[in-house]
């Protein structure tokens, strides 16, 4: 498996090339993406989210996965 700062870092620098912003909320998810050895459903990642962004909607998590 590849090192999830590596993983990380990745999928950072191709948002930032892409012109979009690195949030909060987009770094703590790419974070939990980086670091699954699975697929997690959107779901699951909203549910490790929710503690730390109570804000945070699932419209968001689709968003930033969908980017």
């Amino acid at each position: 498996m590849v090192d999830p700062q590596a993983r990380f870092e990745a999928l950072a620098d191709r948002l930032r090339g892409q012109g979009y912003r690195l949030t909060p909320q987009r770094i703590a998810l790419m974070r939990l993406l980086a670091a699954s050895d699975g697929h997690p459903s959107a779901s699951d990642l909203y549910d490790k989210l929710e503690a730390q962004f109570p804000t945070t909607s699932m419209a968001t998590i689709y968003k930033t996965l969908n980017l």
